[in-house]
């Protein structure tokens, strides 16, 4: 083995150990919030399909609620957000889930600008576009971030089978079961 590799080796082992995978609370507390965002953007989308033609662009009192809801629990994500540099951070430096994780940050990069744009846009050309593209987006986001969820739990394992090729302590696959049987209890 190279000096070069024994060095990537040795930070790979370093961050399994210091772990990829988010604390249960921040992972709970973040899928929740996720979960009342994409939730109220997804009822909003709903009534507008399914409300009476002749109310036009008026919106109906669960909508207004559900937008509510929506831009109030959006601050929140925004700040959960800001709460993964780290867990970015390990993937790049063990070269994992990259695509998806970039896919992920993409994704939210779309949604805060479109959102913008309907908040502060006032040509309803536009905004209709905006709106469009937003909820699209905001649509594939559950799908997205569960493929990333999945496609990490697997490079994870993956990266634990071997890490022991390298090394590392033979009871990590106990100690890695061990956790995950009590992450979701």
């Amino acid at each position: 083995m190279t000096e070069r590799s024994t060095g990537r080796t040795a930070k790979i082992i370093a961050l399994l150990h210091e772990k990829v995978r988010l604390e249960p609370f921040h992972r709970r507390l973040f899928y929740s919030v996720f979960g009342i965002l994409w939730g109220s953007g997804a009822l909003w989308l709903l009534i507008e399909w399914f409300k009476d033609p002749e109310l036009g662009a008026a919106r109906t009192l669960l909508q207004t609620f559900a937008m509510e809801v929506h831009g109030a629990v959006m601050l929140v994500f925004l700040l959960m957000l800001g709460t993964l540099f780290a867990h970015v951070r390990r993937g790049l430096i063990l070269k994992t889930n990259r695509l998806s994780g970039w896919c992920i940050i993409g994704l939210n990069a779309l949604m805060a600008l479109t959102g913008w744009l309907l908040y502060y846009i006032s040509d309803d050309t536009a905004r209709a576009w905006s709106s469009v593209v937003h909820w699209s987006i905001g649509l594939a986001a559950l799908p997205a971030l569960y493929t990333h969820i999945l496609l990490g739990r697997t490079s994870t394992a993956a990266l634990g089978d071997n890490v022991e090729t390298y090394g590392a302590q033979p009871d990590i696959k106990k100690t890695r079961a061990a956790k995950n049987q009590r992450d979701w209890s």
